[in-house]
């Protein structure tokens, strides 16, 4: 959520060279792969004032029986947002939801508002997220929700201040990215949009045993020369070190992607966004991270390409080969590929790339779900809206999808469905 616009649920990412990989992204075919079947698990807005939830964002989290956790921005009985569960039936052909906890429940709403981005589940099965807004000063929170007897009880374990405003969506910690759960003795990482130092963010690193929870600020960042500033989540690799993306700053001030190495948390510049002409290797770094056994990264931007829409790019980053675009969006007509490609990017075991674009999807503009098999090689699985009108199935996909072991993609959309209102779904496509 920086101040430069962009959508409000995005707050509310051998290796040919540079000139020859342009080329092919310019001709690349678009592939269908219509073997794909999307379900409809939960349209929220289902009852009065939305007290379901409104505004799905953020990926889902499963656990080992087949349980979707989410949250929503907004709505819930006091209208700051929930977190839910949705638990499928012994045949998973429905889902029901549970809300686990309504925010803005408080007066200031001193415990949240506005949960985003994705949860993480600890070895005893509590959850833990944080918020952009509310808490005891009023610039988001830390929060843990426990399950006892009876339902889920909310504590409020750090509250956001001066030293680090509105953290990004989501935690990060070592083994998150092989499916690991969070062991309470290693530490979580994340960033904030604004302040530290220079106002413009902090990487942090938190550490919590249950009682005694420790916030330490890490890297604070800022503008001029090459440093970035406004930060993505963070991925954590086996060793420590923290990679990211940045919206803005950097050399040309379209952001940045960079590491800190671990213990120091000196700062590396891996590669300033727009340092092609006309901003064709991506601009505005967004989403977290993905890394492969080899240790090359994956990530997208919200803006830029080759074929100047400005609509966003997949991009690869190796320390052999450097930086490579991998795929350019809307490079079609009525960019039928997609657009502004918004939550970051899931890799399977093959090392295939799955994501979402905002926009794009050809003349609904309502997003679509990708693969990415290899350099400059997409498959559009799922093209929101297709019909037009109402938008039942969704619009606005956001989120790093869920990838389950039969090859199932789990996701949101932060607005349309199957209510009036159109607080948005959560939705599976089926192989």
């Amino acid at each position: 959520m920086c101040p430069l616009s962009r959508p409000k649920s995005l707050n509310a990412r051998p290796i040919l060279a540079m000139a020859a990989a342009a080329t092919l992204l310019a001709l690349a075919p678009l592939n269908s792969a219509s073997a794909y079947t999307h379900e409809i698990l939960h349209s929220f807005c289902s009852l009065a004032n939305c007290a379901d939830g409104e505004g799905a964002n953020g990926g889902l989290l499963m656990d080992l029986s087949g349980n979707l956790y989410g949250t929503t921005q907004t709505g819930g009985k006091y209208g700051g947002g929930v977190v839910f569960k949705l638990v499928p039936n012994a045949k998973k052909t429905k889902y029901k939801e549970y809300i686990l906890k309504n925010f803005c429940a408080k007066v200031n709403c001193a415990d949240g508002y506005e949960p985003l981005g994705n949860l993480i589940m600890d070895v005893d099965g509590n959850l833990y997220g944080t918020t952009y807004s509310g808490g005891q000063y009023t610039s988001g929170e830390i929060y843990k929700l426990t399950h006892k007897t009876g339902g889920w009880t909310l504590s409020v374990i750090y509250s956001f201040n001066s030293r680090g405003k509105r953290p990004e969506p989501g935690l990060a910690y070592s083994g998150q990215a092989s499916g690991e759960l969070w062991d309470e003795t290693s530490p979580l990482f994340g960033t904030t949009d604004y302040g530290g130092s220079n106002g413009v963010g902090v990487a942090y690193r938190f550490t919590f045993d249950g009682v005694l929870a420790t916030y330490e600020i890490i890297h604070s960042f800022h503008t001029g020369g090459e440093h970035s500033a406004y930060p993505s989540p963070l991925l954590v690799d086996q060793s420590g070190i923290l990679y990211g993306v940045t919206y803005y700053g950097g050399k040309y001030d379209y952001g940045a992607l960079y590491k800190l190495a671990a213990g120091s948390w000196t700062e590396t510049t891996l590669h300033n966004f727009a340092s092609e002409q006309n901003g064709t290797d991506g601009s505005w770094g967004s989403g977290r991270l993905v890394m492969n056994a080899a240790g090359d990264l994956f990530g997208t931007t919200l803006g830029g390409g080759l074929v100047n829409s400005d609509s966003g790019v997949a991009f690869e980053y190796s320390t052999v080969f450097g930086y490579t675009l991998f795929y350019d969006f809307c490079s079609l007509a009525s960019c039928s590929d997609g657009s502004v490609p918004s939550g970051g990017l899931t890799m399977d075991s093959a090392g295939h790339l799955y994501g979402t674009t905002f926009q794009g999807g050809g003349n609904s503009n309502s997003g679509v779900v990708f693969e990415l098999a290899s350099l400059e090689d997409e498959s559009v699985l799922y093209t929101f809206c297709p019909q037009g009108g109402s938008c039942t199935d969704g619009t606005g996909p956001g989120g790093p999808l869920l990838l389950d072991g039969q090859g199932n993609l789990f996701g949101t959309t932060y607005s349309g469905g199957a209510n009036a209102l159109n607080g948005g779904t959560v939705f599976v496509l089926k192989p």
